[in-house]
């Protein structure tokens, strides 16, 4: 698009523009003048050839959603946690194998997709973003999910679908809104009784997870099922006998842990 994606933004720059649409431009390289219209409250990138994206991308700060999806990139610049209002961000099918450092600091975001990336870690810093109700991370290669995600109290939708987690973190039992939990092809043996308490839970996918057999059987009956099973006083007592887990104390995250600090409080009640 070359001259033509510069004249554009000039545009918009001398028209305050809020809102543009570059979808399948087959935009290789953003021009740093992008940064110029800090009027914009949407930008759509998606379905283009980005590798890279310019440090100037932090000056938009009145965006509101910013999609990436389906682009070439490697790495995000720090610049992008500057984006303080953001509510919708997508980078979904890129490369990319790690996020910039303090990705916690969007304080609006509500949706988050980071699907089909080249992820093998989600930042403890997730838990920072406590307005987040939606969150996609499929298709990438983690083993584990942060502890630091059972902060995000607003959260109702999480998919970490076809990656190779190993396990379900207990301290979810404390996300009360969760409503749909998609594990679907990971390497889950158990999972939790606490999820089974979650009130507002409508589906736990476990399906392709080498599951215990007496899970596999329940979960076959249907969601509501298979979550009452979860609550039940049996499945509590099959699931610490045979996983060798001691009820574990629930514990407060402070600030700073979910940094990547190491302090916290803990009390005395079990799950």
């Amino acid at each position: 698009m070359g001259a033509n994606l510069s004249k554009a933004i000039d545009r918009a720059r001398e028209t305050n523009e809020t809102e543009l649409d570059f979808t399948g431009k087959g935009i290789h390289e953003l021009p740093v003048s992008i940064g110029s219209v800090d009027s914009l409250v949407k930008l759509n990138l998606s379905r283009n050839e980005l590798r890279r994206l310019p440090t100037t991308i932090g000056n938009l700060r009145n965006l509101t959603l910013l999609n990436l999806f389906q682009n070439e990139l490697k790495e995000l610049p720090h610049e992008i946690t500057q984006l303080s209002n953001l509510q919708t961000l997508n980078l979904s099918i890129n490369k990319l194998p790690a996020l910039p450092r303090g990705f916690g600091s969007f304080n609006h975001l509500h949706f988050l997709d980071l699907s089909y990336n080249k992820l093998t870690e989600l930042t403890s810093q997730i838990g920072l973003i406590t307005t987040l109700k939606e969150l996609h991370i499929s298709f990438n290669k983690l083993t584990e999910l942060p502890v630091e995600l059972s902060r995000c109290l607003e959260l109702e939708h999480l998919n970490c679908s076809n990656n190779k987690i190993t396990s379900i973190p207990g301290e979810f039992g404390s996300l009360n809104k969760l409503r749909v939990l998609n594990v679907v092809n990971n390497k889950i043996e158990w999972v939790p009784p606490t999820i089974g308490s979650l009130e507002k839970l409508e589906k736990v996918d476990i399906s392709l997870n080498p599951i215990k057999e007496s899970l596999e059987a329940e979960a076959k009956k249907g969601p509501e099922v298979f979550i009452k099973y979860l609550k039940s006083p049996a499945y509590d007592t099959l699931y610490y006998r045979e996983t060798g887990k001691a009820r574990p104390s629930t514990t407060t995250l402070t600030n700073n842990e979910a940094a990547g600090g190491s302090s916290s409080t803990t009390t005395n009640t079990t799950e």
